[in-house]
């Protein structure tokens, strides 16, 4: 499925997927049969796995030590599910066996909000993520949960008051 419209599939995507490609929908997505998830992963990027999931680690490690319960949780199941678009309260709260709403109060008792939390872990990533100059910006946007670059650079300025590319140049 990808979200730009096309009146019909062109002969180059039925080859490739090996069926008709959905045009208009609501995110750009791939969504393959059960049976796949039991096939070996060929030619998977191990390196680039692991490198993320490093980013990841040390944006969490120089956050401020001072939270302590849910919070760290949360942070742990957003860090996986942001590059795949999915860092919702509600998906969020069901891989933490929660309901939105006791999710919600129990980020309130801790004096914050789902949305407060996303933010700043983007924050910390994206300014993390920048320092690598071979990650292209528009990597950086999808590994951030993103699906279009301008919401990526208008959230950045928001953050920082500079753009990505800005912030990039500026970065020691």
């Amino acid at each position: 499925m990808v979200r730009h419209f096309h009146n019909s599939t062109p002969a180059q995507y039925k080859s490739f997927f090996a069926s008709d490609v959905e045009f208009g929908a609501d995110a750009d997505e791939i969504v393959f049969p059960g049976a796949v998830a039991s096939l070996p992963i060929v030619g998977g990027d191990t390196h680039l796995n692991e490198l993320l999931r490093q980013y990841a680690d040390e944006a969490l490690a120089h956050r401020p030590q001072e939270r302590a319960g849910v919070r760290t949780d949360v942070e742990k199941v957003i860090t996986q599910l942001l590059p795949h678009g999915k860092a919702k309260s509600s998906e969020v709260a069901r891989r933490l066996g929660l309901s939105s709403s006791t999710l919600s109060r129990s980020l309130s008792a801790e004096g914050l909000t789902f949305s407060k939390i996303l933010e700043e872990l983007r924050t910390a990533l994206a300014r993390h993520y920048l320092k690598d100059r071979e990650l292209p910006i528009t990597e950086i946007a999808w590994l951030l949960g993103y699906q279009e670059i301008s919401n990526f650079t208008h959230a950045f300025k928001r953050w920082t008051g500079m753009n990505p590319r800005e912030f990039r140049l500026s970065a020691p």
